[in-house]
């Protein structure tokens, strides 16, 4: 534990201290770390009687239902606008690029801005207290071990909190797969299940209940694969006639760049998805022998050296490709 992160740790809890209302939220689309953080820090708040909410921009992906059950999470409508405009502190998780909560960051703006993250961050932001960790696992990870410093001697959580927490936990590691997990990600997991975690139930809500309209959509992208340099680059569209034709949403998508780097010889995998006929959303994913975040900032997005992600607008599906490939192909000849 860095002096940097304690003295963060200690600003956020006089910020809680001396605020009344805060509100909640992570990034649009939002991923198992991002939910389970914001879940978790929400029933501290609740223990404080503070007036909280989560309000994100996006809705809650089925697949994470279950870390849910009280229904907290709220999808943003201009309905909130009163509230928002009157709320001491936000706290955002996970959301690397403050633009990914540009929706709601008007209402916001006002107030005190907290950034829990393990992501690179712009050196211009509007964060009063940021509590970074690049060498963390997971966001949730950094809100477990916030709440472990605060408590103390005295670190209980309740079922809701430490399922959530696990949620964040195994989906940011790639079930601790990943080369981020470290060995107190363990440590993290072994005091979850002592609160009462079924981690089997945990991992099959998440990875073992595919919708069929997710398989057909699948069976698109399979069908859809190209491969460049001996395979070591492997990437697939997804359209909206794709949807369309499998019956899935854009929840659905979760998951698929990182099942094409798992084939044997792809080094690189990236995701090429249509929003709109000008807007698209690029998914990297690395093997761990080539960093990707610095295409992935290339093209205004971002992320961890070895998964990343960007949005696009303005350009043909073509022409992000032809881009894409060509900083890719420089990469691999080079030799990263």
């Amino acid at each position: 534990m860095t002096e940097n992160l304690t003295k963060s740790w200690d600003e956020l809890t006089d910020l809680i201290d001396n605020s009344e209302s805060i509100v909640l939220s992570t990034h649009v689309n939002p991923d198992g770390d991002g939910l389970g953080s914001e879940i978790g820090f929400y029933y501290h708040l609740m223990n404080l009687n503070k007036d909280c909410r989560i309000i994100n921009i996006s809705p809650l992906p089925e697949v994470y239902e279950f870390i849910d059950p009280d229904k907290i999470i709220e999808t943003y409508s201009t309905d909130d606008n009163e509230w928002l405009n009157q709320v001491d502190v936000t706290i955002l998780f996970d959301i690397g690029d403050f633009k990914r909560i540009n929706e709601i960051f008007p209402q916001i703006q006002h107030s005190k801005i907290v950034l829990f993250d393990h992501h690179p961050i712009q050196q211009e932001n509007p964060y009063s207290v940021i509590v970074l960790d690049l060498g963390s696992p997971a966001t949730g990870y950094m809100v477990w071990k916030y709440l472990q410093y605060i408590c103390k001697d005295d670190y209980v959580l309740d079922i809701k909190s430490a399922n959530a927490l696990y949620a964040a936990l195994i989906t940011d590691t790639g079930s601790f797969r990943y080369s981020s997990t470290h060995s107190d990600a363990h440590l993290m997991a072994a005091h979850l299940l002592e609160q009462g975690v079924k981690q089997y139930e945990i991992h099959r809500s998440i990875y073992e209940q595919r919708k069929l309209e997710q398989v057909r959509l699948f069976s698109f992208v399979i069908q859809a694969l190209e491969f460049s340099h001996d395979m070591k680059i492997a990437w697939f569209v997804i359209d909206n006639e794709m949807l369309s034709k499998s019956g899935a949403s854009k929840g659905d998508i979760d998951g698929f760049t990182e099942f094409v780097r798992s084939i044997k010889g792809v080094e690189i995998a990236f995701m090429i998805q249509q929003v709109t006929e000008t807007a698209h959303r690029i998914n990297f994913r690395s093997s761990g022998n080539y960093i990707i975040n610095d295409v992935a900032k290339m093209f205004g997005g971002g992320g961890h050296i070895y998964a990343a992600g960007a949005s696009i607008e303005d350009l043909s599906t073509k022409e992000i490709e032809q881009q894409i490939l060509k900083q890719l192909i420089m990469k691999i000849e080079n030799g990263n």
